[in-house]
């Protein structure tokens, strides 16, 4: 088993790397370079659903098929995140799944409105087993300072900032405020999006440096 100090440079090795992609877009001089490096496509885009098959891939190598149906939240968020970073969510649908407008839409489907409802049912669902079942472990993990907890945590400081630069002009549209966001909100957002299956799978190679491992979680 790898030691403690091996996946805290790992982490240190990932957050380093966050910092320079953040950087890397403002060294372009042409503009057309500077807008693909966080398009839909992108590289940055690309990289970030790579990393969650990463993920998934070890989990559903590493886990027997009894841990699996035990542990089967730890597949589903990674693989739901994924979908979401490759707009599956705006695929099937008139609108995405996450807009008001698709369930109160007239011109909507019902069949398209209950779609939608079934996988935020199926998402809440999955929230709360995974709470249920490690939330306990995971804040004994922050404890101890577990590489595993740390970096599980990172992942979630990097889904709620980019959830909220994403959202943070046309919140503040509600009350009456018009900010445009700038590029550095947009790389930064993207960039951070990468970082939630950077650190997941940080985290995963960690719970299974060697077979049995789960516990650790």
């Amino acid at each position: 088993m790898r030691s403690t100090k091996t996946f805290t440079t790992h982490i240190l090795i990932a957050i380093i790397t966050l910092a320079l992609l953040l950087v890397i877009p403002f060294l372009f001089r042409s503009q057309e370079m500077r807008e693909f490096y966080i398009s839909e496509g992108g590289p940055v885009q690309i990289f970030s659903a790579a990393g969650y098959v990463v993920v998934i891939v070890l989990l559903m190598r590493e886990m027997t098929w009894a841990e699996l149906s035990d542990n089967w939240p730890l597949v589903v968020v990674p693989l739901a995140m994924c979908l979401r970073e490759m707009d599956f969510h705006a695929h099937f649908t008139t609108y995405s799944i996450t807009k008001t407008t698709l369930y109160v839409s007239p011109e909507v489907p019902i069949v398209e409105k209950l779609f939608g409802v079934v996988v935020f049912v199926l998402l809440g669902i999955t929230a709360v087993v995974l709470v249920k079942k490690h939330l306990r472990l995971f804040l004994a993990g922050l404890r101890q300072l577990s590489p595993i907890a740390i970096a599980v945590a990172l992942g979630a400081f990097c889904a709620v900032f980019s959830k909220v630069l994403d959202g943070f002009s046309s919140n503040l549209q509600v009350i009456g405020i018009y900010v445009q966001p700038t590029y550095l909100s947009v790389v930064a957002e993207e960039v951070l999006e990468l970082g939630i299956p950077m650190f997941f799978a940080i985290a995963a190679f960690a719970a299974f440096p060697a077979r049995g491992s789960l516990r650790q979680l």
